[in-house]
């Protein structure tokens, strides 16, 4: 097994003071907390996927708050601050548990209280269950014991609602709960320095939203589009050893192969797995950071974000809605279609957007419509193949035979005949369970293109050109397959849609031989009963 070299990365952790003082790699975000804290501003609330660092921001800023100088030498902030002046610190973070039960909510809640109280000497607790008297007592505790205002950060403040969000019972608990917690926020403005409050979501009737009316929302505020993540210039500068160390560390993985990557192949192979966030109109590019930490602390680009299943209420709606994963690339909406609360996932834009499934990839500022996407392959691939789990549970397998096809497909080991063979199989051992539930041409190419990007096809659907939509774009080292899908019709009329309408001529600057391939459904056999190849 190869030695990988590398520089320290502290992978999974969130702990600002361990990271300084382990000088393990950190891209400086202190310009953005300076941002913060020399305003005359109190509240202040961001919304970032997962895994984006928000926990890490959190922890920068109690340290910053701390008077912990010596942990921000050589930072932006620095020589920024001049008085390093320290305030007591309240955090609270409601990701330390798992609101699935009624029971364990309040063990949760009571243990990160308790710890606020201990430090404080807080031990007038007259009921354990009324959360906005606890908060409101540490608060009056610190400030009263140090004399400075009290700076309260709370750590993925919707954690116990997203737990929930498939329990409306448990939801209306958690939601008086939380909200009782909250309160003091407003109650205690006198004594407090700082607010400030992660989440992924927005939660509106938590009352965060109504009753903070200053709040300053840094969402999507172009100010602070970069506070979390790493944006291409700082890859390309702080982050430069790093890479060079990932491109010696892939050549000897790969050399055995005879695959050889230079330094620019690397830089745009993170680009196309890791980049392509957006949180505001100005669409500065964001890199995913846990998943470029991971890729340099394993000395390869592998698939990290997605460890976890895309929630199987969120594909429900999806099917409710009619929506296709070929739908969400490049589908419009308004900011408030997006940017909405999400107590009842009855719309999926919302949570797949606040969730990091999709991203801002253009904005009409005529329209004002952003145009929503995924954003990047690593992505991509994720949703497509979770989507593909869910639908063919009984099939799953199945993709591997796909995914063989498209390799031998891809490396010429197979003909394109024999390639739409191995589909046709694949059409026709799919259950009826699935099937029956629609049956449609949508159906059907939604199927195989949700397995195609599953197993890494470089692959389109519903291509927009001047006279129409290419069903599917199946694109090889020096071929580019366009695909029309019939459902009941003939594999003749779906060849000539592809003619009639000059799809190729989008392709006409590619120096890749053109290939139009027509196939159509069989209603009764459910499969391909027919398919023809016209080369360009």
């Amino acid at each position: 097994m190869a030695e990988y070299k590398r520089r320290g990365y502290a992978v999974g952790v969130q702990t600002f003071d361990w990271i300084r003082e382990q000088k393990s790699v950190y891209v400086d975000k202190t310009k953005y907390v300076w941002q913060m804290v020399s305003t005359p501003a109190t509240y202040f609330f961001l919304s970032r996927p997962r895994r984006f660092g928000k926990s890490l921001l959190v922890d920068t800023l109690r340290c910053y708050f701390e008077g912990r100088k010596e942990l921000f030498e050589g930072l932006y902030i620095y020589d920024q601050e001049k008085e390093w002046r320290q305030y007591p610190v309240v955090r609270l973070d409601l990701s330390r548990g798992k609101y699935y039960e009624k029971e364990r909510v309040h063990a949760i809640l009571d243990s990160i209280l308790s710890d606020h109280e201990e430090r404080w000497a807080v031990t007038d607790i007259k009921d354990e269950y009324s959360y906005d008297a606890r908060l409101t007592n540490i608060i009056k505790a610190a400030y009263k014991q140090t004399g400075e205002r009290v700076v309260v950060l709370i750590d993925e403040y919707d954690a116990p609602m997203l737990d929930s969000i498939h329990n409306r019972e448990l939801q209306d608990d958690l939601r008086e709960r939380i909200r009782s917690l909250f309160s003091p926020l407003k109650e205690q403005a006198q004594r407090l320095r700082f607010v400030f409050l992660t989440g992924i979501s927005k939660f509106s009737q938590l009352s965060v939203f109504s009753e903070l009316n200053n709040l300053q929302q840094l969402t999507f505020a172009p100010a602070f589009e970069a506070v979390c993540g790493i944006t291409e210039e700082e890859l390309l500068t702080e982050m430069k050893p790093d890479i060079e160390l990932l491109t010696e560390n892939m050549n000897k993985t790969y050399s055995r192969w005879g695959l050889h990557y230079t330094y620019d192949d690397v830089v745009a192979k993170l680009k196309q797995t890791y980049d392509g966030y957006h949180f505001s109109n100005e669409l500065t590019d964001i890199y995913c950071p846990w998943s470029l930490i991971n890729a340099f602390a394993m000395g390869d680009i592998q698939h990290f974000w997605f460890s976890t299943g895309t929630p199987t209420m969120l594909i429900n709606v999806m099917r409710q809605h009619s929506l296709s994963i070929q739908q969400l690339d490049g589908c419009q909406y308004p900011l408030r279609r997006f940017d909405a609360p999400t107590e009842r996932i009855t719309d999926p834009i919302p949570v797949l957007y606040q969730s990091g499934y999709l991203t801002l990839k253009e904005y009409n500022p005529l329209t004002k419509q952003f145009t929503l996407g995924f954003p990047n392959e690593e992505v991509r691939e994720g949703f497509a193949y979770s989507l593909y789990q869910y639908y063919m549970e009984d099939y799953v397998g199945s993709q591997d035979t796909l995914a063989n096809a498209y390799n031998d497909l891809r490396f010429k080991k197979i003909s394109i005949e024999q390639f739409i063979e191995v589909v046709r199989r694949w059409y026709a051992g799919i259950p009826y369970s699935i099937t029956d539930r629609n049956q449609n041409e949508q159906l059907y190419q939604s199927l195989i293109y949700a397995a195609l990007v599953g197993v890494g096809a470089d692959v389109q659907a519903e291509d927009q050109t001047a006279d129409g939509r290419m069903d599917i774009v199946l694109k090889m080292p020096d071929t580019i397959y366009i695909i029309e899908l019939k459902y009941g019709k003939s594999a003749d009329e779906a060849a000539e849609q592809i003619l009639k309408k000059d799809y190729a001529v989008r392709f006409a600057a590619d120096s890749r031989s053109i290939v139009a391939v027509g196939m159509n459904i069989s209603e009764d056999r459910r499969t391909i009963d027919s398919y023809k190849i016209v080369k360009k």
